[in-house]
């Protein structure tokens, strides 16, 4: 019986592989949230920047239109990566000599949250009143190119 007793004890035994592997489990978990939340942060931050390209494009666009913007609420949606975007343009009112407030807004298509917001201003140019000035002339006879015109007609004729 003695040589039983004398057994080569190397080694783990169940017991204690099974603590082991319980310790590293709850160890690991804050770990693996840590590398969750990294993942969503990178999504998030990947729309914000998205939204903000779509609310810079949309706004290039229309400060480049020379015509003016109807006041009031205009929206559209567009995508940018294969991922659609609504985006919203409040105008204020276009009067002329003024300038005009432009916000526009964009979120994730059918998400209430606004990922993007830039505002910017228009001017409104004042009409040109163009003088009459027909009324001031002494007609077609004064007009040296007319009167070439009219004596090429005649010498040809």
């Amino acid at each position: 019986m003695p040589a039983a007793k004398q057994r080569n004890q190397a080694g783990f035994s169940l017991v204690e592989t099974v603590a082991a592997m319980g310790v590293l489990a709850i160890a690991a978990l804050p770990i693996m949230q840590v590398a969750s939340n990294a993942t969503n942060n990178a999504a998030r931050l990947e729309a914000r920047l998205l939204a903000r390209m779509v609310a810079e494009n949309e706004l290039s666009y229309v400060m480049s239109d020379p015509n003016l913007v109807n006041g009031g609420l205009t929206s559209g949606i567009s995508r940018q990566l294969a991922r659609s975007f609504e985006w919203t343009l409040v105008a204020s009112p276009a009067i002329s000599g003024d300038v005009q407030t432009l916000e526009l807004s964009v979120r994730r298509e059918g998400d209430p949250q606004v990922l993007a917001k830039l505002v910017s201003l228009k001017a409104v140019p004042v009409p040109v009143q163009i003088a009459d000035t027909s009324s001031q002339s002494e007609g077609p006879a004064s007009d040296p190119g007319n009167e070439s015109e009219t004596d090429d007609e005649d010498a040809g004729g």
